[in-house]
């Protein structure tokens, strides 16, 4: 995920950081300073903020690796709220071993980065500044064992067992795992596919509710200038222990990217969200989200480790899901700036 800062040859110890400062506003004026809650990032209004303070240590030999990642930030105030305020420090914490000569073959144990989505937490990675909608009500993070097989320049495989969707502690009185599967396929240079999936009960087992996920996505790079990402979420739940009724949520993202030259581009994103039965994501009125977005996100690199981001987006619901000023409304408009600085070698 990150780009190391230090590297020594001699023991294989690599050291990375990354901190991204932020400013929003938003235009209906949250009486709390906060904004919605199906968002995790970026998260505070018309007040400057660390969004995400990361350091990374990582270790590489020839059948070994390992990674510690610490961090701090409103990101991991909001996204990690329900874990204990000491493991809230954890990005990510895991041990490798390749289980083959060639290296193709790895298991991977600890807090390690979701395989769900074309998104993460280091902002510097991502076509726009503030995450999709899918991206945000998805896994970031998943705690458990992952075993992975690059099986050539074009496939890739994965799966997944782990104690849970986005949790670091066991959830209590859960004797069932989840279980997760990848495959990511790039036919040419310019083009990649993926599908990540992830099934399992996040609640006690007097109370289990089977959970079903998918996740698609491809990028593609149509020419030197332009690139389009592309992505969808789909996703059932029982609606109580051992019933045939599921809950179901959607969402979609569509984002192109214009490079102007080495350092600037935009992007435009349009987006949709849809879990009316509240089992991931909660508006500010009800439990539950319906809403379209579109926004447009504007990028200046200063420098090899600086970059200054501008995004501008539009939140829209037929139901009166926001709050504007305390009162029921039906759109949300707001901007956010960030300066981030990414040490790299």
């Amino acid at each position: 995920m990150l780009s190391w800062a230090q590297e020594s040859k001699q023991n294989n110890w690599k050291v990375g950081s990354f901190i991204d400062l932020y400013y929003g506003f938003d235009f209906n004026h949250p009486e709390e300073k906060k904004r919605l809650p199906f968002l995790y990032n970026h998260t505070r209004h018309d007040r400057p903020r660390i969004n995400l303070a990361l350091v990374q240590v990582a270790y590489e030999s020839k059948r070994f690796r390992g990674k510690l990642g610490l961090q701090q930030g409103t990101y991991s105030q909001d996204n990690y709220a329900a874990e204990p305020k000491a493991l809230r420090w954890i990005n990510e914490a895991n041990i490798g071993i390749a289980l083959d000569q060639e290296q193709n073959l790895w298991l991977d144990v600890g807090v390690l980065p979701s395989h769900i989505g074309f998104e993460s937490a280091v902002s510097s990675e991502n076509p726009t500044l503030g995450r999709s909608l899918i991206a945000e009500n998805s896994p970031y993070f998943l705690t458990g064992a992952k075993l992975g097989w690059q099986k050539d320049d074009h496939w890739y495989f994965s799966l997944w067992l782990t104690n849970g969707w986005q949790v670091i502690q066991t959830i209590a009185g859960n004797s069932l795992p989840s279980f997760g599967t990848q495959v990511n396929f790039s036919p040419t240079n310019q083009l990649t596919l993926n599908w990540s999936t992830l099934i399992g009960n996040n609640y006690p087992d007097k109370l289990r509710r089977m959970r079903y996920f998918s996740n698609q996505y491809l990028t593609y790079q149509i020419s030197e200038n332009w690139k389009v990402v592309a992505g969808i979420d789909l996703g059932w739940e029982q609606v109580v222990k051992k019933s045939t009724k599921m809950n179901f949520w959607s969402g979609a993202s569509l984002i192109s990217t214009y490079t102007f030259d080495q350092n600037w581009k935009a992007s435009l994103r349009a987006e949709y969200y849809q879990d009316r039965n509240g089992v991931i994501a909660v508006n500010q009125t009800a439990p539950s989200l319906l809403a379209s977005g579109y926004s447009i996100n504007l990028d200046r690199k200063l420098s090899e480790n600086f970059m200054l981001r501008i995004e501008s987006r539009y939140l829209i619901s037929p139901n009166e899901e926001f709050l504007k000023e305390s009162k029921p409304t039906s759109s949300n408009y707001f901007i956010l700036g960030s300066i981030s600085y990414h040490l790299k070698e």
